[in-house]
């Protein structure tokens, strides 16, 4: 059992993921400002939305002046994967207060879940495991702040010739290739990625919507197939 303050332990856990998310929290500000959002606009996304691809996808359809409905569907749909996490979080968070539960859940990022993922193996006492989960989760946070503010104002000082506009399709290919482990998610992220190719001409990135819910369907239906899921565990590697 880990004796150590589990606030502590987690923010160190948080340590070796925080240098794949900094580049991307720079990104982010460096996009923002090329929308020609001020340090103010950036702050109050940060805090209200918290999300790195949501708020990703969100400056790159304001800068193509898409209808806001638009904008705030497609971050509903990048994000339904945290209904799944909450899903596997919730047993954790059963006897805790409503004001703990809000908190966790808006601190909810892909990386506080990985870091979360050997809390059983951690730690035997729930509030351990909490506070675990808050002292990573929070750290995570705070970087991601960071990170983004300091892109900001690099965004002010880089030369325009930069053209950093491609950083934003580059950081996706990068979250998502990784997470291609096995053949089910090689077909969803296949079949999402051509539907996008054929609907790109719709009105209002109507065509982003409709791939990304399409390949949450099918993702979810290959899950779900026990003909799919005997090679489940078979990595992309070892041959599709």
């Amino acid at each position: 059992m880990n004796r150590k303050s589990p606030i502590i332990t987690g923010i160190k856990s948080m340590l070796p993921i925080i240098p794949g998310v900094l580049p991307f929290g720079l990104i982010m500000g460096t996009a923002a400002h090329n929308a020609g959002l001020n340090i103010m606009e950036v702050t109050g996304m940060n805090f209200l939305m918290f999300a790195g691809a949501a708020q990703l996808v969100a400056v790159d359809l304001l800068t193509q002046n898409v209808e806001t409905v638009v904008i705030v569907l497609t971050g509903c749909i990048i994000n339904l994967r945290m209904m799944l996490y909450s899903a596997s979080f919730a047993p954790l968070f059963k006897e805790s207060n409503l004001l703990t539960k809000t908190f966790a859940s808006y601190l909810l990022t892909d990386q506080a879940y990985a870091t979360c993922l050997d809390l059983d193996e951690r730690y035997n006492k729930r509030s351990d495991k909490v506070a675990f989960y808050l002292g990573s989760a929070f750290f995570m946070m705070v970087c991601w702040h960071i990170s983004v503010i300091l892109g900001m104002f690099f965004g002010n000082f880089a030369p325009k010739s930069l053209s950093l506009e491609f950083a934003i399709p580059l950081s996706f290919m990068a979250l998502t290739i990784p997470t291609i482990k096995n053949r089910t998610y090689f077909y969803v992220v296949m079949i999402s990625a051509v539907l996008s190719l054929f609907l790109y001409k719709l009105p209002y990135n109507l065509g982003l919507i409709i791939s990304a819910s399409i390949g949450v369907l099918c993702g979810a239906y290959l899950s779900s197939d026990k003909s799919v899921n005997t090679d489940r565990n078979s990595e992309v590697k070892d041959g599709l």
